[in-house]
């Protein structure tokens, strides 16, 4: 994933914010500080040439108080510095603004607007420099001054992982999206690309989580399914119900995936969902391969007859399925159901077979109903099913539930 973070632009009128025309440099100043009675004549013209914007008589005068005999004031040097920050500035010269604004945000004489302002600014300034260890170490003065705008955790951040500190940028993002409603991607993608970078699998996995849940999109959704797909699952069952994720959120991409998909539903007994999936399929050209194409026309030919005759006997195969000593018959049925589009029904044969109980898989049931709800627009319902689902003791169920989970929560962001 490629992120670019926007970095605080550095610009003449952020500075203008701290302007210094209200300063006296007056050595006969009434109250409060003043400066030096032997640098008030220097300061004064200063000060008279940047009212004219004759900048190059600024920097003169500057110099020749700062080169004046005796010792300076810490007020001295507070008002030469804004003063050096401002002028240059103004002629563009960042590189020389920057120092010497750090150093009068670091006076006792600077309010604490004053410091916000020339802080942030002198970050961007280092930035621009691609001076990152600086930036960094100016933007946590910042932020410690009380400056939490995005930008600036976001300079800050990207600065951090150009010097290599992946996690600390990770951590300092983590700042921003803690108080977002609702995250912003640019920041996500940011941090999960952090994670990548240290090959730290577990929290690149909660972040990923964070991305499907408010943009279910389907490249998250394949990195939120890599653990899975990467899990040896010899259970049929659980295997189907992997792909029936995969094309709810829009990842059944493969030729393989639909036909293995396909031949696992009617392995199963759910004909009707194998005539969706190839219908499907061959709707969005999946196959390519002519040998593809003939092979999985004649399945699909064949196996129409059998879905028309199954959803027939749906109805009186539910008076066996209360006959029966378990609750699996009604899960079948249930799951037939879902695969023809009768989602009410689905849910009802479904609650039964869990209310009878003696199933051979709890999670596949819990699994079921939960897709059953998610699809009769119960998505909160459905997500505390698929909740229950991922603290199962069977690693693969859990992970399925937890991500089955996470797409119904997305419902639920996008209601």
């Amino acid at each position: 994933m490629r992120i670019a973070l926007k970095v605080v632009a550095l610009s003449a009128s952020l500075w203008l914010g701290a302007s210094v025309f209200g300063l006296s440099a007056a050595a006969d100043q009434a109250s409060g500080p003043t400066v030096s009675r032997s640098l008030a004549k220097p300061l004064k013209a200063a000060q008279d040439a940047m009212q004219a914007r004759n900048w190059d008589a600024v920097l003169t005068n500057i110099k020749e108080a700062q080169n004046a005999a005796g010792e300076k004031s810490a007020y001295d040097n507070f008002v030469i510095n804004q003063m050096l920050g401002f002028v240059y500035v103004q002629k563009q010269d960042y590189a020389s603004a920057a120092p010497a604004l750090e150093a009068a945000a670091q006076s006792q004489y600077a309010t604490p607007e004053q410091q916000k302002g020339w802080l942030r600014a002198v970050m961007a300034s280092y930035f621009a420099q691609k001076n990152y260890t600086k930036t960094v170490e100016i933007g946590e003065q910042a932020v410690k001054h009380g400056v939490t705008d995005t930008e600036t955790y976001t300079t800050i951040a990207d600065a951090q992982s150009k010097l290599g500190n992946w996690k600390d940028a990770a951590a300092t993002i983590q700042q921003v999206v803690d108080h977002q409603n609702k995250p912003e991607k640019r920041l996500l993608e940011f941090q999960w690309n952090c994670y990548v970078k240290v090959n730290d699998s577990a929290d690149a996995g909660k972040v990923i989580e964070r991305l499907v849940t408010y943009y279910p999109e389907p490249d998250y959704w394949l990195n939120a399914l890599a653990p899975l797909s990467r899990m040896d699952i010899k259970d049929a069952h659980l295997q189907l119900n992997v792909y029936r994720l995969m094309n709810d959120v829009g990842v059944l991409k493969r030729p393989m995936d639909y036909a293995e998909m396909a031949e696992l539903a009617l392995d199963q007994g759910y004909p009707g969902e194998t005539q969706a999936i190839l219908e499907k399929a061959f709707a969005q050209k999946i196959f390519t391969e002519q040998r593809d194409k003939d092979r999985y026309q004649h399945l699909l030919d064949g196996v129409k007859q059998r879905a028309t005759a199954e959803l027939a006997q749906l109805g009186s195969s539910e008076n066996d399925a209360a006959a029966a000593p378990t609750g699996d018959a009604y899960l079948r049925i249930g799951a037939a159901y879902l695969s023809y589009g009768q989602n009410d029904k689905a849910l009802a044969a479904i609650t039964k077979g869990i209310d009878k109980g003696s199933l051979k898989s709890a999670d596949e049931a819990r699994l079921l109903l939960g897709i059953a709800k998610l699809r009769t627009k119960n998505a909160t319902e459905a997500e505390r099913d698929f909740d229950k689902v991922s603290t199962s003791s069977n690693m693969a169920y859990a992970r399925l539930g937890r991500l089955w989970a996470l797409h119904a929560g997305s419902h639920s962001h996008s209601a």
